[in-house]
């Protein structure tokens, strides 16, 4: 009797695990901006912030947070690079107000990129950006 109880708890316990596996992962990233830059609407200061994803197949949900407070969230897609990224940092796309918007993440040691969704129809082609060392 009281074997099954455990061999019981031990399949509730295994199935539940099994079931967290296949949630969609958060990952997560750090974010050093060297440049104010806009994020859907929002700009932010240079600093270090926290990057997390999560979503299934290429199109993730980005939220960024600086501290504790989330100050952004978009939509992005993962895209793949290679060779795998040689530094940390992200780019950037003046805009025609002359502001910079938060266009790419990129983690040293990955071999994917974070696209962030276009934020607006007045993007030109000239990109800024910063590299986190």
């Amino acid at each position: 009797m009281k074997s099954s109880r455990n061999l019981f708890s031990v399949a509730v316990a295994s199935l539940l695990l099994g079931a967290s596996a296949f949630a969609a992962p958060t990952t997560k990233g750090t974010l050093k901006l060297f440049e104010p830059v806009t994020v859907q609407g929002k700009q932010l200061a240079p600093g270090q912030y926290t990057v997390e994803w999560n979503g299934e197949g290429p199109n993730v949900q980005l939220s960024i947070a600086s501290g504790k407070n989330a100050v952004a969230s978009v939509s992005a897609r993962v895209v793949p690079v290679s060779p795998k990224n040689a530094t940390s940092g992200y780019s950037s796309t003046k805009q025609q107000d002359g502001s910079s918007a938060l266009t790419n993440v990129f983690f040293q040691g990955k071999t994917f990129e974070l696209q962030i969704a276009d934020q607006s129809a007045s993007q030109e082609a000239a990109p800024a950006g910063g590299s986190n060392q």
